[in-house]
């Protein structure tokens, strides 16, 4: 089987369940990303799920990020 993608290797083919759990997708200021839980309140942006460009534009949301977030 060959699967053509744009998503990480990660992505498709997880390491470890518990980190694979730990990634949910949230919206923020209204731009859809998925992060990485690092703590209750922050965590890390894995990448980007947004049709507008302008949101891969803006360097507060590039992947690798923190940001202070509620998780509830």
């Amino acid at each position: 089987m060959i699967l053509y993608t744009m998503m990480p290797e990660e992505l498709v083919f997880p390491i470890n369940e518990n980190d694979f759990g730990k990634q949910r997708y949230v919206e923020l200021n209204g731009v859809s990303m998925l992060v990485n839980e690092l703590s209750p309140q922050c965590c890390e942006i894995v990448r980007i799920v947004s049709t507008d460009p302008q949101h891969y534009l803006d360097a507060q949301y590039s992947p690798g990020q923190r940001l202070m977030v509620s998780f509830s």
